[in-house]
Parts: structure tokens; C-alpha cells; sequence
């Protein structure tokens, strides 16, 4: 997903956000070990807190909508860290009246502001939680809008009131509009010359226009939505994907647009926003239609419709194209992965779902085919994992489309009880099961006609460098191992790195044993945050944007992605012996990693201790996070390793 660039004028807007993200030192709630108050309430179950957790991130946009900000306050933590420098703000902790004294000085000079959150993925452990969200925020003024399409970050912590809002951290990808509009907002409020929100009165034949519409869609009479329409009625959809049109001009252009949506079931819950215009309402609106598959598309809207002589004249609709991409009928997204760096649609890559038993167990995979793929030719072929914790849709994908677009067949896969796999209990990083996988995988791939079973690689990224290693060492059907920025370690590693974190090494081996024991008795695992910024107990504590690869929902963090880490899993993950494997391993070996990587030193070791044909490559200038997403990167790194498949 590609965060596209935006207006310098939007730096007005960070100098108010500013205000909010960057308390001063001094601010003795800033604590980024104890953001909360100590005395936790018991985790409610997660299906309950998830529930009030997306209650508590709707309440905060919704109240600011309201301008009210005693709730705005309610929703938050005594400290927050607020993260806007996507927009050109500043990051750090801060007290909720100080947030909510740094938005004052902006959104109330607007006419109106519409946040519409959305496509909502909780995760829940204990007294801890994140989410990922993703939201269309209208701000309109004296007739115009400037639009942001943004996703959210958050963390949450339950406390005596319930769960509240520890940190928001916020990603550009679009925006539309007029840029100028901060400013002017700014400088209302600095003129004390702001709109109050009871003196906008709602036209009664205004939005009358617009519910015809609306109600013919959900009658499916494209007369009754096409009625409501002037003759030359123009419809604006600024961040619709670039396959799709921004604009549909006349009302022939709306028929052939809406007449093939008259085929299918769909309702929307719609709120009318009047303004001081009483021929321009805006609409927040959440459409859920059935395809004729039997599939729902929901996806969520904020509109700005114009009336004129009783006839919509214009109106702009902004909605996701993400989920527009992913979720119609047909459609394909842009690229195969959850970001941008993956191959295009375009290229002539195509995408099977499948799935393989592993020892009982159903796992699913994605099975990448060549642009003019012939199932009567012999392909070289290769299986494609990522890091600890991670599913398929992520460095897999992106790495595995890439080599499908060169000709080679991929297969990426969710290990037994991550993603899409089978397998209780979930989010367990165990190498004894993940090496079991890999070998499934092998033999799922080498039985399809299609592949040339002499010409089968493993390539494993980060963490499953060592599984995927292992693997080989026991697979004689791997014919070639790769590793792509490899985290590599053994007991002695891992000591080194995880004596660091409280209770060190044998604390969180104990924690495992004990984890194991109540799983044995409860069928309940325990869990903790895989990635947070905020809460040092997690499997990857990254605080400050140090490492938000697993949190960004414009690089990994999404529905795809279970942002939990069993706790057991600090057993096999601090036992495991990845560099060992290197001696047993007779097969051909490539290794692509940089010194700015995870652990070079366990890489340096493993590749000592090869006996195999042996070559490695440092691409110095990219840090770990980047050789997982970012297309400058992940294009090198795959440049290095077709270079060395195709000798």
C-alpha cells in the first residue's frame, strides 16, 4: 500500500497535531512501562473485549465529530502516546487534556469533520490489546472538503473504568481536497469565529433527494436511484483503485454504472450531516451488499451530495479501495501481499488458494503460477516462508509473487495454527511443528505435474531461515536453500538477546513451562501482545516506532495478521538451535542478508559452519524491516536470488 505524498500546506494541520503528539519531559505521565493505572481489572473474554474495544475507537471519532471532548477524554488512558508524523507532526507520550487542548485549536474550525473508522481487526491478550483500523476522515468548510484516507495503529489497556486507549499511531495513503483548509481552520478558531454544530439545520428536502436515492438502491429499482439524479449529474470517487473511474459524468454514465448493482441484495445505515449550505449534506453511510455468490461486501463511505431544483446535481463518494479490491466479485488486489512491494496483477502472475495436510492438519497456502503458465510444462519450483508469528499474506506472499512473476511456481503456506491453518492451540512458534510443515509442503509441491521436482528450493525469510535450514538438512527433495535476511540463533544467541528482558531468559522459560501446564489442565493458552510498542512483557517489545512492521497496517498489521504470541512458545523459541543445522546441510546454499539485519553475527556462524557449496551477499544499505516490505529492498534482494537461481 503505498502512502502517497501530500500538499506542504498540510503542515499547518501537523503544527496543531504537533501540540497533541509532544508533551514536554517533564510530563510525569510518560511513562512508557506504566501508561496506565497498576490496579487491572481480570481480562474479559476476547470476544467481549474486542467488542468493547471497537466501542471505545468508535466513541473517541464519534465524540470528536460531537465536539465533545469530556468523552474524546473518557476514551483514553491517563497517558497516550500519540504518533502524527505521517501528517508532519511529532510522537510522544501525553495526558488526554493536553491531546484534546492540541486538536482544539484545529477541528472545531471547521464546519464539520466526519471521521468514518472501519475494518476493525482486535486482538486481545489479557490486559493488554491492539488494533488496526482503517478510516475515511471529511473535513469540510464553507462549502469544501479536504479528505484524508488514513489507517490507525492503537493499543489498549483494561483498567478499573474499563478498556481505554494507550497509544494511536496514524498512516497517510490518500488524501483529496482542498489542502488549504487546515489553515483556515486554524485561523477561525484563532478569530474565535467557529460553526456551532446546533445552529446547522438539516434541509428536510435536501436530504429527501438523497433518501430516494438510497432507498432506491436498497429496492433495487434503478429508476427510483436514477430518478433522484439530475440530467447532467456528476459522481466523484476520488480514491477509487486505479482500474476503476473517478468519474462518472450524465446520467447514461450513472445507468450503466448502477444498473449492474441492481442485481444485488443491499442495505445501508446512513447518518445525514447538514451544513451551512442547505443544498450540501454530507452522509456517512456503511452499504453491506450480497453478491449473487452469496459473498458480503461491507465497505464504509462518507459522501458530500449537492441538491439543486430537487435533483442531486454532484456528489463526491470516498470509500476503501482496499476493501472494494479484495472483497467484489472478480476482483483481484492491486499487488500479492499486504503491501505494495509484491508483483502487480498486471504482471500476469495468478493466485490458487489451496490446501495440504500436515500431520492431520488442514493448512492453507497460495500457489503463485507464472504470467502464460502451461500445466503441461516442468517449472522450477520453490517454497516460500517468512518470520516467527507471521502468515502468508506478508513477506511470503511478497517474495513468493515476485518469483512467480520470473517464471519459478511458489507456494506460501500458514503454519499449523497461524492464519488460515488449522491447529489448536493458536499462535504457538514451535520449530518441531513448522519443520513438519515445511516438509509437507515439499511433498504437496514436488506431486503437482507441473513442477520439476530436480529443481525445488526453500527460501526462508527471518525466522524461518533456521526452520526452513533444518528442513533441507532433513529433506533430500530440497534440492537448493536461499535465505533472505535470516535470523539465525542458537541457546546462546537467544541468551544474549532475551537476558535483556524482565525476567530474563530463565523467567520467560519458566513463564513457558507454567503456560504449558495450565494449557494441559484448561485448554486455555495464555497470551501475550506479539508486537506492541507500549507493554515491555510482549514478544516483540519495538517502543517508539523502532520496529512497527507488525503494528503498521500500511506495512503488515491487519485482519490477516493475530497479533498474539503464546506464551509456551518461549520454550522451542529459546531452545532452538537454527545454526546447527548448517553442517548436516549437503545441498547447494545462497544466503541475501545486511549487516544493519536481525543477529548478522548468527548468520556469520551458520555459514562457517557450511560444507556445502556456499554464497552470501550483503545488501548493506537495507535494515531487516526493509528486505521484509519496501519494494527497493525486497527488488534487490530478489534481483541477487533469481541471479543465483538462473546460474
Amino acid at each position: 500500500m503505498k502512502i502517497l505524498p501530500y500538499a506542504s500546506t498540510v503542515l499547518l494541520l501537523a503544527a496543531a497535531l504537533a501540540i497533541a503528539a509532544c508533551g514536554s519531559p517533564e510530563n510525569k505521565n510518560a511513562d512508557p512501562q506504566n501508561p496506565t493505572p497498576m490496579n487491572v481489572t481480570a481480562s474479559a473474554p476476547a470476544t467481549t473485549a474486542q467488542a468493547q474495544i471497537k466501542a471505545v475507537a468508535t466513541e473517541l471519532f464519534n465524540a470528536t465529530d460531537r465536539r465533545d471532548w469530556p468523552a474524546v477524554m473518557g476514551t483514553m488512558a491517563d497517558s497516550v502516546y500519540v504518533d502524527y508524523t505521517a501528517l508532519g507532526g511529532a510522537a510522544g507520550f501525553q495526558s488526554p487534556q493536553e491531546i484534546v487542548g492540541g486538536w482544539q485549536q484545529l477541528l472545531p474550525g471547521f464546519t464539520r469533520t466526519v471521521h468514518q473508522p472501519h475494518n476493525f481487526a482486535i486482538w486481545v491478550a489479557g490486559t493488554r490489546a491492539s488494533a488496526t483500523l482503517d478510516a475515511i476522515a471529511t473535513h469540510y468548510l464553507d462549502g469544501e472538503q479536504w479528505t484524508v484516507f488514513v489507517g490507525y495503529d492503537t493499543e489498549y489497556v483494561a483498567t478499573e473504568d474499563g478498556w481505554k486507549l494507550a497509544r494511536i499511531d496514524l498512516s497517510l495513503y490518500q488524501q483529496d481536497g482542498n489542502t488549504q483548509l487546515p489553515a483556515r481552520a486554524m485561523e477561525a478558531v484563532a478569530q474565535q469565529k467557529v460553526q456551532a454544530l446546533e445552529d446547522l439545520k438539516p434541509n428536510a428536502e435536501t436530504v429527501a433527494t438523497i433518501e430516494g436515492f438510497f432507498k432506491g438502491l436498497e429496492a433495487r429499482q434503478l429508476d427510483q436511484v436514477l430518478g433522484a439524479m439530475a440530467p447532467n449529474v456528476v459522481q466523484n470517487m476520488p480514491l477509487a483503485p486505479g482500474s476503476f473511474p473517478k468519474q462518472l459524468q450524465g446520467i447514461e454514465a450513472m445507468r450503466q454504472q448502477y444498473s449492474g448493482v441492481m442485481q444485488y441484495t443491499q442495505s445501508y445505515e446512513r447518518q445525514y450531516l447538514p451544513t451551512q449550505n442547505p443544498a450540501q449534506v454530507l452522509v456517512k453511510y456503511q452499504g453491506t451488499i450480497t453478491t449473487q455468490e452469496g459473498k458480503p461486501y461491507n465497505n464504509s463511505y462518507v459522501g458530500l451530495f449537492e441538491v439543486k431544483n430537487g435533483k442531486i446535481s454532484q456528489f463526491t463518494e470516498f470509500f476503501n479501495p482496499n476493501i472494494l479490491l479484495n472483497s467484489w466479485p472478480g476482483l483481484q488486489p492491486e499487488s500479492y501481499s499486504v503491501h505494495a512491494a509484491g508483483a502487480k496483477t498486471n504482471g500476469g502472475v495468478s493466485l490458487q488458494e489451496v490446501t495440504f495436510n500436515s500431520n492431520g492438519v488442514n493448512l492453507a497456502g497460495h500457489l503463485f503460477l507464472p504470467p502464460n503458465f502451461d500445466q503441461n510444462q516442468r517449472y522450477t519450483a520453490a517454497i516460500v516462508t517468512g518470520s516467527w508469528t507471521s502468515v502468508k499474506e506478508q513477506m511470503p506472499d511478497e517474495y513468493a509473487s515476485l518469483l512467480a512473476q520470473q517464471g519459478v511456481v511458489a507456494l506460501t503456506f500458514d503454519f499449523t495454527g497461524f492464519g488460515q491453518s488449522e491447529g489448536q492451540p493458536r499462535q504457538v512458534e514451535d520449530y518441531n511443528l513448522k519443520i513438519a510443515d515445511i516438509k509437507a509442503a515439499v511433498t504437496y509441491l514436488s506431486q503437482q505435474p507441473y513442477v520439476d521436482a530436480a529443481q525445488l528450493t526453500g527460501l526462508g525469510v527471518c525466522a524461518s531461515a533456521g526452520y526452513m535450514a533444518h528442513a533441507t538438512a532433513q529433506d533430500a527433495r530440497l534440492k537448493r536453500l536461499v535465505l533472505v535476511a535470516p535470523w539465525l540463533h542458537n541457546a546462546d544467541i537467544a541468551k544474549q538477546i532475551y537476558d535483556m528482558r524482565p525476567g530474563g531468559t530463565e523467567g520467560l522459560l519458566a513463564q513457558a513451562r507454567q503456560a504449558q501446564e495450565n494449557y494441559a489442565k484448561t485448554g486455555q493458552m495464555e497470551y501475550v501482545l506479539a508486537a506492541s510498542e507500549l507493554d515491555p512483557l510482549s514478544a516483540m517489545y519495538v517502543p517508539q516506532n523502532a520496529f512497527d512492521y507488525y503494528l503498521n497496517p500500511a506495512k503488515a498489521a491487519g485482519a490477516v495478521y493475530d497479533n498474539r504470541f503464546a506464551v509456551s512458545s518461549w520454550q522451542p523459541w529459546l531452545t532452538f538451535d537454527g545454526i546447527g543445522a548448517a553442517a548436516s546441510i549437503k545441498q547447494p546454499v545462497y544466503i541475501v542478508h545486511s549487516e544493519q539485519g536481525a543477529v548478522p553475527q548468527g548468520t556469520k556462524a551458520f555459514y562457517e559452519q557450511l560444507q556445502a557449496p556456499k554464497q552470501i551477499t550483503w545488501l548493506n544499505e537495507y535494515n531487516q524491516q526493509q528486505l521484509y516490505y519496501e519494494a527497493a529492498a525486497v527488488n534487490s534482494a530478489m534481483q541477487q536470488v533469481m541471479t543465483y537461481l538462473q546460474n
